[in-house]
């Protein structure tokens, strides 16, 4: 039988929905040193088409709290996506968890120390200490510690170091000292001591000339070696008499 019909065209057309895909996003928190407050910085992963383009953004990102811990929780809020492609695109989430460290922050400590007369060894008095790197006004002091002069010896702007440091109050727990020890400067004065001689008596000659057969000194510091000695001695006067100056 022959055929009856003939195709006009060899294509056709109808109509049907392309919906948009649904894109899971993920963030992750970036750990960060301590500064007083919550704010996390995220970056953000998702499942996309490749090479579709995207810009994944969050109102807000935060730690749990501001103080310092490790995989603290972080919580990352009104998450949204803008870009070419972003109308091809349904959000499966709009928050998303993540956690990451917030470690101590680095303090430096510093001191003063009292200027000293000389009392036959090295150790100083620290006189203030103070710290650089305290966020706002966080109750954060620096305590503690010994301090020593470089040597025992009289001297202006000598050394002084001091060990041993730490930190006290509140806020403590989210500092750390970048090294328990500081220097700084002060000055060692000499000690006044006293010399003292013996005469010997004598027949008078006529001058006042008094010879000197002792010496000493008052004073010193332990067993320093220092003696006194030179000079020249004379009475008031050159006539007799007894216990003469």
């Amino acid at each position: 039988m022959a055929n009856k019909f003939a195709c006009k065209s060899a294509s056709a057309s109808t109509t049907a929905d392309i919906t948009a895909r649904s894109l899971t996003v993920s963030a992750a928190a970036q750990s960060k040193a301590y500064d007083g407050n919550t704010t996390a910085l995220v970056s953000f992963s998702d499942d996309r088409v490749s090479g579709d383009a995207l810009i994944v953004s969050a109102s807000s990102a935060n730690f749990d709290t501001k103080d310092v811990g490790t995989a603290k929780p972080v919580s990352v809020l009104d998450i949204g996506i803008s870009g070419l492609d972003a109308g091809n695109y349904a959000l499966a989430n709009t928050t998303a968890p993540s956690s990451a460290d917030i470690t101590t922050a680095s303090l430096t400590g510093h001191i003063t120390a009292d200027n000293k007369v000389y009392d036959g060894n090295d150790s100083a008095t620290i006189a203030t200490r103070t710290l650089t790197g305290v966020i706002g006004a966080e109750d954060v002091s620096l305590i503690g510690g010994t301090a020593t002069f470089n040597n025992k010896n009289v001297g202006n702007g000598k050394t002084v170091t001091a060990t041993g440091l730490s930190l006290s109050g509140a806020d403590m727990g989210n500092y750390a000292l970048a090294s328990s020890g500081a220097t700084t400067t002060a000055n060692i004065t000499a000690i006044a001591i006293a010399g003292s001689v013996t005469l010997t008596n004598k027949i008078y000659d006529g001058t006042t000339n008094a010879i000197i057969v002792a010496r000493a000194v008052t004073g010193v510091v332990g067993a320093d070696d220092v003696t006194l000695t030179g000079g020249a001695a004379a009475y008031e006067d050159k006539n007799v008499g007894t216990n003469k100056n």
